[in-house]
């Protein structure tokens, strides 16, 4: 496991716009840990609900909460609200509610999987290059990107192009 942390680590490190690819919860947080850890302005991220395979992952944690203290904004679109259950991050965003916005929308997004069915997906979104497409949104495998804006971007836009469309969840 050592060699995927510093694998990732170096990749996220230098911004590398280099493609891998990850699968399992375990992977998914370090990737997920190493973008809050290098973002610097803010994380998008549209997901399950934060069931807590991942999101209450200590590493995870404890990297989110590192870049919320240090300014950084998080805007989240949740497919289930979870907010009320005993997920551990939701202890986080709320002691962060000036920089945390978290929305539920019923809106899917989906990609072809080149069989033609439409695959659904969950992503984040780092800063304007750090990229996680999670293409097995059972199993959480995933290509990762920590360096390529062009794609970026288009994440970008459909996050804040969906974003009006969902209802705010209340962190109180």
């Amino acid at each position: 496991m050592q060699t995927y942390i510093d694998f990732v680590e170096k990749l996220a490190s230098e911004g590398q716009d280099e493609i891998f690819f990850n699968s399992g919860p375990t992977h998914a947080s370090i990737v997920m840990s190493r973008i809050f850890k290098y973002a610097k302005d803010s994380v998008r991220i549209f997901c399950g609900g934060f069931n807590g395979a991942v999101s209450n992952d200590d590493e995870y944690l404890k990297y989110l909460d590192d870049f919320l203290q240090k300014g950084g904004k998080l805007k989240v679109l949740v497919e289930e609200d979870l907010s009320k259950g005993q997920g551990k991050i939701f202890r986080v965003l709320r002691n962060h509610k000036a920089n945390v916005e978290v929305y539920q929308t019923s809106s899917r997004v989906t990609m072809n999987n080149g069989t033609g069915q439409p695959q659904r997906i969950h992503f984040t979104v780092g800063d304007d290059k750090m990229l996680r497409i999670e293409t097995g949104v059972e199993d959480y495998r995933a290509q990762v990107n920590f360096g390529n804006t062009g794609e970026a971007r288009v994440f970008i836009d459909l996050f804040e192009k969906l974003l009006p469309k969902g209802k705010a969840i209340s962190l109180a």
